[in-house]
């Protein structure tokens, strides 16, 4: 009968000390998930920077021409202000974009979605103003 009891009272000894051990883990497992809420995800942050670099690298203006004789034909010199024109208009954009995000106004997610569509519009103009290496 006395190992009964012993063999209960340790039972009971032990259930007690992984309950108060489960709330413990409870807590800190709640202080850390209120913690990283604030936090915007790696990998959507991650693609936001290479979105913009992208976008830096398409929108930088590289004046120098590829072939002097063309440069120097009126057409080439009107297309080329027109391409510069729509490449300032998104220039604009960028930045307008990068503002909004930077002062609170737009969500992590919004930016990243509104610098694809802004990627695309850029892709889709390559021929005008195609990616600068």
């Amino acid at each position: 009968m006395d190992i009964l009891f012993f063999f209960s009272v340790a039972g009971v000894a032990i259930v007690i000390l992984i309950l108060k051990f489960d709330k413990k883990q409870t807590i800190k497992v709640n202080t850390v998930l209120k913690e990283t809420r604030s936090v915007p995800p790696l990998l959507l942050l991650k693609a936001t920077e290479q979105k913009i670099s992208t976008l830096r690298n398409a929108l930088s203006f590289n004046d120098t021409p590829q072939n002097m004789a063309g440069a120097a034909s009126m057409t080439n010199i009107y297309n080329a202000q027109k391409d510069n024109a729509s490449r300032y208009s998104k220039v604009q954009q960028f930045k307008l974009l990068s503002a909004k995000y930077n002062s609170g106004l737009m969500s992590l997610e919004n930016y990243n979605a509104k610098l694809d569509e802004l990627l695309e519009q850029v892709q889709s103009n390559s021929g005008a103003f195609g990616l600068a290496s």
